[in-house]
């Protein structure tokens, strides 16, 4: 299966189920008037919108280059992850926190209790399968990384959010049935207790979220090691003298695309540079197929621009 049908398949996984949990919860908050569980059904629905904006942005971002977008929509993705991200912060974390104030201030005995629990053991076990799911589909990419990193370093926005909203949703449930426990045997004060908590902790993934996907709507470059293996593919070919740069642009759907700038070895013919740059697009395509598109910067030993400067060599989306 693709990189990109796995990302649908979880998405469309993490809607199903968060259809199912968020009405749950809001009859279960209605019956228990628990504070915390209103806050996860919020959270929930919150969860819902956002697994549509990802689904709206999957199919934009596959929409094909023309003449105004030479180099595709794939770049929706993360406008679209973007906009979840704020949704989880404003109408999850947000409504989560001033809840709970409020109930701090006035607390309210929760009541059939073991419909909270009920549906929160449930809950947990739901969003547990739609987490391994993204975490599965997650992992075939980033085998050799540590999770922070892989999170760090991936473009592949839908399984990004999604991995990051049901880590949210299992550790925002434990602190659920735990403050319904505490606010049950102890005092009711804890239930507004855990729905601030769950706020502070959709802030932070909110937060997290927003600042990986600015970096990728603003143009981050891939990391420094894939620059150092293409560079070394590059420095190879028997007309490159020297390496001078590797720039590149994340594109979406995980392409991106690819300037390098380079210098050349001024006995090379014309003819011999053509079809050695030729087998560099294939060297470097082969060794990542992420790559969108390829512009070279081309110039001699005398630093003497070669056709004006500027070698140029695309490869078809």
């Amino acid at each position: 299966m693709s990189g990109n049908n796995s990302s649908v398949k979880a998405v469309i996984f993490a809607l199903g189920s968060n259809l199912l949990i968020t009405l749950l919860k809001f009859i279960v908050s209605m019956v228990t008037l628990s504070t915390g569980m209103l806050a996860e059904a919020i959270h929930s629905l919150a969860d819902c919108g956002n697994q549509v904006f990802l689904l709206v942005g999957n199919k934009r971002a596959a929409k094909k280059a023309n003449d105004l977008h030479p180099f595709g929509y794939g770049k929706e993705e993360y406008f679209w992850g973007f906009l979840v991200a704020v949704l989880l912060f404003f109408v999850g974390a947000v409504f989560s926190i001033y809840e709970g104030i409020h109930k701090i201030f006035l607390p309210t005995e929760i009541q059939n209790v073991t419909w909270s629990l009920v549906v929160l053991v449930f809950s947990i076990f739901i969003e547990g399968k739609s987490f391994w799911v993204a975490y599965a589909s997650f992992r075939k990419s980033h085998e050799t990384t540590s999770m922070y990193r892989a999170l760090k370093d991936s473009t592949d926005t839908s399984l990004l959010v999604i991995l990051l909203e049901d880590s949210a949703a299992l550790v925002g449930l434990t602190i659920v049935l735990c403050s319904t426990l505490l606010a049950w045997y102890l005092h009711p004060v804890f239930d507004a207790i855990g729905s601030i908590l769950v706020g502070i902790l959709l802030v932070g993934v909110s937060l997290f979220m927003i600042n990986e996907l600015r970096k990728l709507i603003v143009g981050e470059n891939i990391s420094k090691e894939m620059r150092d293996e293409l560079s070394l593919i590059i420095s190879n070919n028997s007309v490159v003298h020297q390496v001078n740069y590797i720039s590149a642009m994340m594109m979406g759907k995980g392409k991106f695309l690819l300037v390098v700038g380079v210098d050349l070895v001024d006995t090379s013919e014309a003819s011999v540079i053509e079809m050695e740059m030729q087998q560099m697009r294939k060297d470097l395509l082969q060794k990542n197929s992420s790559i969108h598109s390829i512009f070279f910067d081309v110039r001699d030993l005398n630093r003497e621009g070669v056709s004006n400067g500027v070698g140029q060599m695309q490869i078809p989306s």
